[in-house]
């Protein structure tokens, strides 16, 4: 895409949210103004990240500015996952191995962003470990506010090749960890749908057990189907992988250009790696930074 592609696109987002794409680059300089009043802050997000902050936000700068401090903050609440996420990484590389976690470049007509999982072989590794596709996520989701334009995202998982004790290691923290943290507290992704396809009975108990982690909102989103023939009448063919039944690309074809977008943004990783929040430096407190439990309670939370 061009410039001229991606600026018109934030145009269109912003205007769902009675803004424009002119506006939006406004309030980006309002932005940027805020963030060099907070000497805590690292200096790590460009023009085209903070005008996705603002679109994941309805447009709203003081949500944005709750939202960029807590991207920040994220990192000392979850240094498993924020400082464990290089795409160099040795157990990255294996993972890669194990299963394909890969979105499509291209958004669907109406502005979501696809996201496919699926093992590669017959089952799962032994080996597998859940928390290896929290950090992978975490590395899409940093190139995704860079690159992309974000305004939602759906889901495809598909549970073929997963034993059942694989799948008990997925616990409610580490759901809520994804879904809550990261995608409520930090980016306010707006989850349109979750299609988890190929589940057997043992897997689907382990996702009835992991209800309580999620809000009702957002659980009455994941749909539980036996076969994957009914992507394709979710999932535009086009943009469906070939592995599914699509006409779009191969999964493999989607990975070798993620991975080839890793090694391009190899710089960006590193310097994450060493970014921290200075605490000391803070000139006021969170007003209501409950997702990272500073001061309250995750029960407030509410996916939009």
């Amino acid at each position: 895409m061009t410039n001229q592609d991606i600026d018109r696109m934030f145009d269109t987002v912003a205007k769902m949210f009675d803004s424009s794409g002119k506006a939006l680059n406004e309030d980006v300089l309002r932005l940027q103004e805020w963030l060099e009043t907070q000497p805590h802050l690292p200096k790590m997000l460009d023009e085209h990240a903070l005008r996705n902050f603002m679109i994941l936000n309805k447009c709203s700068i003081e949500i944005a500015k709750q939202k960029i401090d807590n991207y920040y903050s994220f990192r000392a609440k979850l240094p498993e996952v924020s400082y464990e996420m290089n795409p160099k990484l040795p157990y990255l590389q294996e993972y890669n191995k194990m299963a394909y976690l890969v979105d499509h470049p291209q958004l669907t007509d109406d502005m979501y962003k696809l996201t496919f999982f699926k093992v590669k072989g017959e089952t799962v590794s032994s080996d597998y470990e859940p928390i290896n596709f929290v950090r992978k996520l975490t590395t899409m989701i940093e190139l995704k506010l860079r690159h992309d334009v974000m305004f939602g995202d759906i889901f495809v998982f598909d549970c073929k090749g997963f034993t059942f004790n694989v799948a008990l290691r997925i616990t409610p923290m580490l759901v809520y960890k994804t879904f809550v943290l990261l995608y409520d507290g930090v980016v306010s992704s707006r989850v349109k749908a979750i299609h988890l396809i190929n589940v057997e009975p043992p897997i689907a108990k382990v996702v009835q057990m992991l209800k309580a982690t999620i809000k009702p909102k957002i659980f009455q989103r994941i749909y539980i189907h036996s076969e994957d023939d009914v992507l394709k009448k979710v999932i535009p063919l086009n943009l469906l992988p070939t592995d599914f039944g699509g006409d779009g690309l191969s999964l493999q074809e989607l990975e070798d250009a993620l991975e080839a977008k890793f090694v391009e943004n190899q710089e960006l990783f590193d310097r994450l790696d060493e970014i921290k929040v200075d605490e000391a430096l803070r000139p006021e407190k969170l007003k209501d930074d409950y997702t990272l439990g500073f001061h309250g309670s995750f029960k407030k939370i509410d996916i939009d």
